[in-house]
């Protein structure tokens, strides 16, 4: 058996950030991220990023967690601790349109000690664009479970590149979506997106930086299909609607997240730090 695979770089860690989410109601799996937001009186919230679509329809939500060994706190490959959940336990972004949602897991982590995850700080959302530049065509990372995939023997989630298919920061259509340029499918659904560049980056209009360059820009919410109609060899239909993947996929950008994060601690009663004037 070889040693197992260090995790002492940002990308490694990247790959614990993720979980797989089974709706027990619909018999469908996505994805979820894991963030950790810094609040008043030196608080931090553990929460689950996902898609509303991801979790509704159910009474019962299984979060799909790698175990860990209490002994060393290295992560158990090849196990998986489930913990089920109620299917009302979370909380959605109150517009329809914003596909978003989180899970508070406090409770969760604090109960069970063998958990195996990396949280991702939601600082990696908060900068403005004279801080982190992005170009109109960017190449994207997102991690998941496309079609309910996993490394069968690990049991680690999916990592795939793209391109940004409209600017990142320019809301598509009046709403605060890009797409993305990558075979998105079911099971993919909230996934994280990162721009997540080692060595060199575009750092502005004609500046080239060394170094690297990691933050979170969006989730995956969705593929984008061509609908048309196609004749067929048949005495009563003679038409039939056929969907066709255009290896499009829409992505909520970092502002809807952020802003389904506030809306939910507010609710609770709680704040983000970085609001605190």
């Amino acid at each position: 058996m070889r040693p197992a695979m260090k995790i002492d770089t940002p990308t490694k860690q990247l790959l614990f950030s993720t979980i797989r989410i089974s709706n027990t109601g619909l018999g469908a799996v996505g994805t979820g991220f894991i963030v950790h937001t810094p609040i008043e009186n030196d608080l931090s919230v553990p929460l689950i990023v996902t898609n509303k679509h991801v979790l509704e329809g159910t009474n019962q939500l299984t979060l799909g967690f790698l175990a860990k060994s209490t002994e060393t706190g290295e992560p158990r490959y090849g196990e998986r601790r489930d913990v089920a959940i109620s299917g009302d336990a979370w909380a959605g972004h109150p517009d329809p349109q914003v596909d978003i949602a989180v899970i508070p897991i406090a409770e969760i982590v604090n109960a069970v000690d063998d958990l195996f995850y990396r949280s991702i700080p939601v600082s990696f959302m908060e900068f403005t664009e004279d801080e982190i530049f992005i170009d109109a065509v960017e190449e994207i990372t997102f991690i998941g479970y496309p079609s309910g995939h996993q490394d069968p023997f690990h049991l680690t989630p999916i990592i795939r590149r793209g391109i940004s298919a409209t600017p990142i920061d320019m809301p598509f259509g009046g709403k605060e979506i890009f797409l993305v340029d990558g075979s998105v499918f079911g099971g993919s659904s909230g996934s994280p997106v990162f721009l997540l560049n080692e060595g060199t980056y575009r750092s502005g209009p004609t500046n080239v930086s060394a170094g690297n360059r990691l933050v979170l820009v969006g989730i995956i919410a969705a593929s984008m299909q061509q609908v048309t109609n196609e004749p067929v060899v048949s005495n009563h239909v003679p038409h039939i609607a056929l969907a066709r993947e255009l290896d499009l996929g829409i992505a909520f950008n970092r502002h809807a997240i952020l802003e389904t994060i506030d809306i939910f601690l507010a609710q609770a009663g709680g704040r983000r730090v970085s609001e605190v004037k």
